[in-house]
């Protein structure tokens, strides 16, 4: 899920005041091509700015948090999608050394967008202040949760609605940061006791959170909405190869389980001429804690069968994709799994980990490969390298799952928001 823009047409209404919060979108400035999590927060920009209600946003910045009006954060979503430059960084962006010069130009203009610019020590009276109107709080990025800032929003009597993609710091900390488990523990335990409608994007992640919920004797309310997915309505011209190619993408951490696709290709070096070995794309960020995948993809052989994309625009990425033999997922857990829908929307084929989320969006669609074992994947990658790319598009076509839109998941959102009392 790359690029810059999402390109959604949104025609949903929304029924509800919505204070939007925008820090992930704010945070992420100058770190790449919006991926994951960003992209649904730009896509919820995107709805709240076409529908009528009320708008306003709220961002943690370095100093404290600005609130924007409408016309605020308008300015801020044609600056976030390239349509407008950023501006001059101010001199508390400046003299903050931790703060990165396009973050920080980003809060700079964000401080000067603001219809109130408040530190944290002031906040639970600001947010009373901005009380005038009574808000729904509109958390989807992971980003500013704290357990005072949603106790003060409650206190000045708006309504929250916080998305909740997944528990997998919590279900796998094997797989992240040692600073971060403790962190997703602290917001999850926030949004568990505040929130008054937690939103997640799948039955699978919902089951998860409502368990956990019990488990820890805490009375939640609920609501799934599959997350849209965006490529190209028009015909794709393909990425030319001199022969069959298969496509990873995703960020290169440890639960993406680039390792096995890596020793996978070491075999068929041993196994294959050169001259008959698929290629393979690897394409996403270098994440943390893959001090082994990073160094062997550093000793990759120019023009070899394996190359690393470390960023592509959805120019470069939806060709790539919709010209390969497959898209090759063996993530250990996921919480979506945005890149096999944003495949199988493309009639491409799609090799994944045998994991519920899959069989709830993908259903019989995907090849489910046990991910422990290599054989099945080698032998899987080479029948389809060896099937004409026509009759691989022929049985997707054939086996098509529903792909999600937008407009589905802001009609579900809008039906769970606008009840909440």
């Amino acid at each position: 899920m790359h690029g810059v823009g999402t390109k959604t047409a949104i025609t949903t209404v929304r029924s509800f005041p919505a204070l939007l919060d925008v820090t992930r979108l704010t945070s992420r400035v100058g770190r790449g091509p919006h991926t994951g999590v960003d992209r649904v927060e730009l896509a919820y920009l995107e709805w709240c700015l076409s529908t009528e209600p009320k708008l306003a946003g709220l961002a943690k910045v370095s100093n404290g948090y600005v609130f924007l009006d409408r016309r605020g954060l308008e300015t801020f979503h044609r600056k976030i999608i390239g349509q407008d430059p950023w501006g001059t960084r101010d001199m508390r962006a400046v003299i903050g050394l931790k703060t990165p010069a396009p973050r920080g130009a980003a809060e700079s203009d964000l401080r000067r967008l603001a219809t109130h610019h408040f530190d944290e020590a002031g906040a639970l009276s600001h947010l009373q202040a901005i009380s005038d109107h009574k808000w729904t709080y509109l958390n989807v990025g992971h980003s500013n949760i704290s357990e005072g800032l949603l106790e003060g929003l409650n206190a000045a009597g708006h309504k929250l609605a916080v998305f909740l993609h997944d528990l997998i710091p919590l279900e796998y900390p094997e797989f992240q940061r040692s600073n971060t488990v403790e962190t997703f523990k602290r917001k999850t335990a926030a949004i568990l006791g505040n929130a008054g409608l937690i939103l997640t994007n799948s039955q699978d992640s919902e089951r998860r959170i409502n368990a956990l919920a019990q488990q820890q004797g805490t009375v939640i309310n609920t609501a799934y909405a599959h997350l849209g997915i965006d490529v190209p309505s028009s015909k794709l011209t393909n990425v030319a190869q001199n022969r069959p190619y298969f496509v990873t993408l995703g960020t290169i951490e440890p639960r993406k389980n680039h390792a096995l696709l890596l020793d996978i290709w070491d075999e068929f070096a041993d196994e294959y001429p050169s001259t008959h070995t698929p290629y393979l794309h690897i394409v996403g960020q270098r994440g943390w804690v893959s001090k082994d995948v990073i160094t062997r993809l550093d000793q990759l052989p120019h023009g070899g069968a394996v190359t690393e994309h470390k960023a592509l625009t959805d120019d470069a990425l939806w060709p790539l994709i919709a010209g390969s033999h497959g898209l090759l997922f063996p993530s250990f857990a996921e919480g979506f799994g945005l890149p096999s829908l944003e495949a199988a929307a493309l009639g491409v084929p799609v090799i994944c980990g045998d994991l519920a989320i899959h069989h709830e969006l993908l259903g019989d669609y995907p090849v489910y490969a046990d991910l422990q074992d290599r054989y099945l994947w080698k032998k899987t990658i080479i029948e389809q390298a060896g099937t004409r790319l026509e009759d691989l598009r022929q049985a997707c076509a054939n086996n098509a799952p529903h792909i999600p839109t937008w407009d589905e998941h802001f009609e579900r959102i809008n039906t769970a928001v606008t009840g909440l009392t």
